[in-house]
């Protein structure tokens, strides 16, 4: 301790001397509190030598007097360990889907049964009639029931979403038929 506080080639000598002596006895009492907390393993050794460098400052700053430098070393690895653990529990994981929304927006086959789905639905609109095509598709394309009213001339807001809801069952009734299997 004299030694590290001393600073220079002292602290050098006396730093390396407790690195060697303490790194493997505190590597195993390390990876001994980790082994059931998956996935930080690999963490221990870069957490273990970030641990040393803080106990050196806080030896050269006077903030260790007795006892052993092992479990203040040790001691402090855990603090970090547990510090790391809070933050990385904290930390949401998010996939990134769009290379593979990418891949299925491009490929030959998405695009040949999208056009499939798209020629089925045109022909079970039109065999519904103009009225219920024109109310549906108003209704997809995110316009109110008042102007889907106003658009076809019709009563009222109730009366556009009494002709939506008839219009949007016999499109199911015709699309569950067997001729509109998509």
């Amino acid at each position: 301790m004299r030694e590290i506080r001393k600073g220079g080639a002292a602290l050098e000598r006396a730093t390396d001397g407790l690195y060697r002596t303490y790194r493997d006895p505190a590597l195993t009492k390390v990876k001994s509190y980790l082994r059931f907390r998956a996935g930080i393993e690999d963490d221990a050794v870069d957490v273990l030598q970030d641990a040393f460098l803080v106990m050196v400052d806080k030896i050269k700053d006077g903030g260790y007097n007795e006892g052993s430098l092992l479990h203040f070393w040790i001691g402090i690895t855990r603090g970090l360990l547990r510090n790391k653990l809070k933050r990385d529990a904290r930390t949401d994981l998010i996939e990134d889907n769009s290379k593979y929304d990418q891949a299925d927006f491009e490929s030959p086959e998405y695009l040949l049964l999208g056009d499939e789905k798209r020629q089925m639905l045109d022909r079970a609109l039109s065999n519904l009639g103009e009225r219920c095509k024109k109310v549906l598709l108003m209704w997809a394309g995110g316009y109110s029931m008042e102007e889907i009213a106003k658009a076809l001339e019709l009563s009222s807001e109730a009366m556009a979403r009494k002709t939506k809801y008839k219009c949007k069952n016999q499109l199911m009734e015709l699309l569950d038929s067997t001729d509109f299997d998509l």
